[in-house]
């Protein structure tokens, strides 16, 4: 999602006099950010990815990415897999293969310091359908995406979404603290979708730990728009751990889980 700054500078200018007032800002050292997923596809097969970049200063506003981490990923039979820098700051694997019921672990070593999450596999469950209405907000009509999905019964679920269009990009979380094993819905609302407009709706399995971790960075970035990594978090860590200086931690989050999208073509209202 899309870091957005407000700044607000106020210039008093008395009798031709201006005072000029110097921002003496705190930057920390850069922080490795890493984005680690292990997917399997609703056509079954699996996608393993990692993006690295680096937490920026306040003014910068390029992305540093990370070309030369040596990054591994061992799977629930002890077998490791390498990953390779396919382009900048983004690793690919296609040997391993992402299962129900396993956990994986993912180091990467970067530099002098050695990074390390274990991640177990998060099932979830498709989208049965879509539908769009249109609904008046503030004087203006918005439309309204709804994906539906039937929650399973008994075990709690948690659950990353995505809307994607040409233009746009949103996450969204959600959970069946209230819907456990009846059906549910994610919402997304679009104010300038033009008939013809094909969208895309995905769902991801979370653990409560990861559910944790997105709501906390959507409500960081709640005024932007982008995908989670585009920029990176502020102050939001996850399930990775630095093995060589604890005080040296990692932003992002490693997810191992299922992933569904269903595709809707926006219609004529």
């Amino acid at each position: 999602m899309k870091k957005i700054i407000f700044l607000f500078i106020t210039i008093l200018t008395i009798t031709s006099c201006q005072d000029v007032i110097q921002l003496d800002l705190n930057n920390a050292d850069p922080k490795l950010v890493i984005d680690a997923r292990l997917e399997l596809n609703s056509d079954g097969s699996t996608t393993a990815t990692v993006l690295l970049t680096r937490s920026a200063a306040f003014y910068q506003e390029i992305i540093d990415v990370v070309n030369n981490a040596t990054i591994t990923m061992t799977d629930g039979a002890g077998v490791v897999h390498n990953f390779t820098l396919d382009s900048n700051g983004f690793y690919t694997n296609n040997t391993i293969i992402a299962s129900p019921g396993e956990t994986y672990v993912l180091n990467i070593i970067d530099g002098s310091n050695s990074y390390r999450a274990t991640q177990e596999f998060v099932p979830t469950v498709p989208f049965t359908r879509v539908e769009q209405e249109t609904v008046s907000g503030f004087g203006d009509d918005v439309i309204r995406i709804t994906g539906f999905f039937n929650d399973p019964a008994g075990e709690p679920n948690f659950y990353l979404f995505s809307y994607e269009d040409p233009d746009e990009f949103e996450i969204d979380t959600g959970n069946d603290d209230f819907s456990d094993g009846n059906e549910s819905i994610t919402v997304f609302f679009n104010d300038e979708l033009e008939p013809g407009t094909d969208i895309e709706l995905t769902v991801r399995g979370l653990d409560s730990r990861g559910f944790q971790f997105y709501e906390t960075l959507i409500q960081q970035t709640a005024d932007g728009g982008g995908g989670p990594f585009d920029t990176q978090p502020a102050t939001v860590r996850g399930n990775i751990v630095n093995t060589t200086d604890a005080t040296n931690f990692a932003f992002g989050y490693f997810n191992v889980t299922q992933v569904f999208e269903i595709s809707y073509t926006v219609v004529e209202q």
